[in-house]
């Protein structure tokens, strides 16, 4: 299980974006988790079943791309990367 958080301004388009591209390369989701915050923004957590690391980093890049979406952190096996 890995699990992939951002905070974002939307959550309603970032969280759908981030769905669907995980949907498109095959991911299984296992949980999603939104949580307002202080200064208005949201931090949106996903668990997802991956099928190695190659792909997850793959994921990664692809939802940093989101406009909006910021302070990303991946967590594999426990280690947890920030980008």
């Amino acid at each position: 299980m890995h699990t992939i958080a951002f905070r974002s301004p939307d959550p309603l388009d970032h969280v759908c974006r981030a769905l669907d591209t995980s949907r498109k390369m095959g991911f299984h989701l296992a949980s999603l988790r939104v949580d307002g915050e202080v200064d208005g923004g949201f931090r949106i957590s996903i668990a997802l079943g991956a099928h190695d690391l190659l792909t997850m980093e793959t994921l990664v890049e692809r939802v940093s791309t989101c406009i909006g979406v910021y302070d990303l952190t991946c967590a594999f096996d426990g280690v947890c990367v920030r980008y």
